[in-house]
């Protein structure tokens, strides 16, 4: 009776031991194949690229958050900051007014175009805005090039 008694102890520890292992194992594969997504915080920067002198006013608003109307000088810049959520369904939307009566609008970061599981990700994403359109910083080329009509289709 001891000796089952000793063997049950064993296995006990034994599976226990195991167990440990096992999920110090699992947690340095996740720590080494990528950040928690869920923490991750992402900074929009707008720079006023105008190029004319005007000032560019802007206001934006995601679902959730109104971020107010904002006055940019020539080449001054604005920026925020939020964590995308979980759905990856996070958008912000902002309205850009500049003289002569030109009024226009884009969604300034949109998860399934900016998420950090596209193609593209933006944690900082960096705008330049012009009469032409948005452009944003691409780091592996480390120039504003990834660039859009107002409308959201992407310039080739």
């Amino acid at each position: 009776m001891a000796n089952i008694q000793r063997t049950q102890v064993l296995v006990v520890i034994i599976i226990s031991l195991l167990s440990q292992k096992a999920l110090l194992q699992a947690e340095t594969i996740a720590s080494d194949v990528h950040p928690n997504i869920s923490t991750l915080k992402s900074i929009v920067r707008i720079t006023n690229r105008l190029g004319d002198g005007s000032t560019l006013s802007l206001h934006c608003k995601s679902p959730d958050d109104n971020l107010g109307l904002k006055m940019l000088a020539p080449n001054e810049s604005w920026s925020f900051t939020f964590r995308p959520n979980i759905w990856g369904t996070t958008v912000f939307y902002c309205h850009f007014t500049w003289p002569q009566e030109h009024s226009t609008h884009f969604y300034i970061y949109d998860d399934v175009r900016d998420g950090v599981r596209r193609g593209i990700p933006c944690i900082y994403c960096f705008w330049d805005i012009s009469k032409d359109g948005p452009c944003r910083f691409n780091q592996a080329t480390d120039a504003f090039d990834i660039c859009y009509y107002w409308n959201g289709d992407p310039k080739e």
